[in-house]
Order: C-alpha cells, then sequence, then structure tokens
C-alpha cells in the first residue's frame, strides 16, 4: 500500500512561516501511526530532524484529531491513502507536529497564583491534559480549554475541601464550562468520553438545589437548562483499563470521582 502524506513543516527557531512536505510511504495495513512516522525521511525538515511526540502520538490528519496509536488500516478505512498530516495546534506548534506545552501551559499561571494550595507536581499534571484543549479549533483563546476542565475535575477528587473554590474558577459566563461544545466526532476513532466527563460537572453546576459557587452566575439557572436542554452524564463507553496512554482520558487515570460525596462535604445541600 502507497500512502500520500502533505506533512506540515515548521521550527519556531527558524521559520516565520509554516510549509507542507510531500512524502510517499510505503506500508502494510498491519502498520501503525507510529511506524509511518519512523519512515518520514527525517533530512527533509529543518535541522534535517522531524519533529513529533513518538511517546504519546498526537496529530491532525485531515482536519480530524488523532490522540492514540491507530492501525494504518484503520485509517486508510477513514481518510483514503491522501493524508494532510498537521499538529493538533498551530498557534502552539514548536516543532513540526511537536507542540510547546511549556507555552500553553503559561496561559494558567493566574490560576496557580490564586490556587496556591496546588502541589508543584500537581502543577505538572496539567501538561498532560493541555492536548485535548486543542481538539475543536472554533474555540476563543480566552475560552478556559477542555483540557483544563477535566484538570479540574481531577484537582477536586485530590482536593475535596476545595471543591468550591474549584468549581467557581470555571464556571464564568463568558469563557468558563457552559462554553464548551461537543468534541466527539472531531476525535478518530469518536470518543465521547471527554464530553461525558466535561458533561458531568456542568450537571453538578446546573442541576444542584443551590448552585456551588456561592452567588454564581448560574444560581436559579438549574431547572430551567435542564428543562430545555436536558442535562445528563451517563457514559456511554468502558475504559480500555490495559490501554496504555499518558493521556489521563484515555488511558482511564482520572480515576472515580464521587461528586456527590465532594458536594456534601462542602455542605452543598
Amino acid at each position: 500500500m502507497k500512502l500520500y502524506l502533505d506533512v506540515f513543516s515548521f521550527d519556531s527557531r527558524i521559520d516565520f512561516q509554516n510549509g507542507y512536505i510531500r512524502v510517499e510511504i510505503h506500508c502494510n495495513v498491519e502498520s501503525t501511526l507510529k511506524d509511518i512516522f519512523r519512515k518520514i525521511p527525517q533530512k527533509l525538515f529543518g535541522y534535517q530532524e522531524f519533529g513529533v511526540d513518538m511517546d504519546f502520538v498526537h496529530c491532525r490528519i485531515n482536519g480530524i484529531a488523532i490522540l492514540e496509536d491507530i492501525a494504518v488500516g484503520q485509517l486508510v478505512e477513514k481518510f483514503g491513502v491522501s493524508w494532510i498530516i498537521e499538529p493538533l495546534s498551530k498557534r502552539y506548534v514548536k516543532k513540526d507536529l511537536l507542540l510547546d506545552l511549556d507555552l500553553a501551559f503559561q496561559k494558567y499561571q493566574g490560576f496557580f497564583y490564586m490556587a496556591n494550595f496546588i502541589y508543584p507536581t500537581e502543577r505538572e499534571e496539567l501538561k498532560k491534559y493541555l492536548l485535548m484543549n486543542f481538539i475543536a479549533t472554533c474555540y476563543e483563546e480566552e475560552y478556559y480549554g477542555d483540557g483544563f476542565l477535566l484538570y479540574i475535575k481531577w484537582l477536586m477528587g485530590r482536593h475535596p475541601m476545595q471543591a468550591t473554590n474549584l468549581l467557581r474558577f470555571i464556571s464564568h459566563r463568558e469563557n468558563g464550562i457552559f462554553s464548551h461544545v461537543p468534541v466527539a466526532n472531531l476525535i478518530f476513532p469518536e470518543n465521547p468520553l471527554i464530553d461525558d466527563e466535561i458533561q458531568s460537572l456542568q450537571s453538578q453546576l446546573i442541576n444542584s438545589s443551590r448552585c456551588p459557587v456561592h452567588k454564581g452566575e448560574w444560581v436559579f439557572l438549574g431547572k430551567q437548562l435542564d428543562m430545555n436542554y436536558g442535562f445528563q452524564c451517563v457514559n456511554k463507553i468502558q475504559i480500555d483499563e490495559n490501554a496504555i496512554s499518558r493521556c489521563p482520558i484515555f488511558s482511564g487515570n482520572m480515576g472515580t470521582i464521587d461528586m456527590q460525596e465532594i458536594l456534601a462535604k462542602n455542605h452543598v445541600q
């Protein structure tokens, strides 16, 4: 089988504008995306090196986000044999498909300054979630990011006494949790788990008899929103316990959070 690839090329150290490298790759259907990346000639790219994360594959093929190492047969069935391969985010690209997560991390320094109960090692955990910020391309830069919302949920499991404060950070009307748009069909293979996790947080905010955020913007809106939109959070898929991935969502490393117990501890009736 022959694949016809247009691979995004950019080096933030020397380039002012990106380009695309045309590559033809011979492979079999049992190969995976990592195998394809290994076959791409390094010498065609800046400093004769191809920037890609081989530990945790992430890229965009024909506009669709890829967050795992997928068999070529599956990819060809979905995209055909002509692929445009790009980074998840062109704004934060460091080298070709590799993103500068340290730069993306800087956006949240104000949050960490206010949430000074978060340990340094826990701050670093945010970087594992940041890639999920870039699945959808329609968000404004001011939006907190899907990955950050999931990170907040992870923090709530570690700091249940701070649940109210953590929810307050993401409940703003303009750029908070209700700005989320479904991303299940923007990923291949399609996966609703990110949407389900975020909708579970939305449900806690709007379906409680009293909003966890004291005098927050969403007080009194619970019944109206529930009637209009019917927010529910029932996971539709099982997490593969054997999955090997740094992604905390797809690997199941977020764990199970008992939101009712957390809210009860914080005196939310």
